[in-house]
């Protein structure tokens, strides 16, 4: 009985510490809600659709609608649902030029932006990135996600660019769920 109980609790451990997690993006991107617009950006032609591998397949189009010059200024932040509240997440971070940035490897945004047809700055007011059926792998295990990080989350997409001589600064909310496969 005891070496059973033994067992168990080592499989309850491995479970945990072991799963395969998949992240589940909602494309209904949205307004952030602190005041500042929507980015110039549309997404209406633009899908993510989850594979039961805990995959995600990109697919369609994304239109710039306003220009995005060098620097472009990036701050990334999260939240997490804990006990109906919104908390600070892990992510929170501030780059203050994401151009010469896109197309590393190790930056989080890099399973999206290495399948860019355009590699870089500047994105004027009209290029179209095609997005054809792209699948992306699994951005949990992409990134190492550990099993706490299961649960609702909000990611914010703070960017700042320069448009006809003015500092522009718009917020995109993305919802995502972290589940275990």
């Amino acid at each position: 009985m005891f070496i059973w109980s033994i067992t168990l609790i080592c499989l309850s451990f491995l479970k945990h510490n072991w799963a395969s997690l998949s992240v589940d993006i909602d494309d209904d991107f949205r307004e952030c809600g602190n005041g500042l617009p929507y980015p110039a950006i549309d997404f209406s032609n633009f899908q993510i659709i989850p594979e039961e591998d805990g995959s995600m397949t990109m697919n369609g189009s994304v239109q710039f609608t306003g220009d995005f010059e060098s620097p472009t200024r990036l701050r990334l932040y999260s939240k997490k649902l804990e006990r109906g509240e919104w908390v600070p997440g892990f992510l929170n971070r501030e780059v203050l030029n994401m151009c010469p940035l896109l197309q590393l490897p190790h930056e989080i945004w890099y399973p999206f932006t290495s399948i860019m047809k355009q590699k870089s700055c500047p994105y004027r007011a009209g290029h179209i990135e095609p997005v054809n059926s792209i699948n992306i792998g699994n951005y949990a295990e992409i990134l190492n996600l550990p099993p706490s990080f299961i649960g609702e989350w909000r990611v914010y997409y703070e960017v700042a660019t320069t448009r006809k001589r003015k500092r522009v600064m718009q917020c995109l909310m993305v919802l995502m769920t972290i589940t275990e496969v």
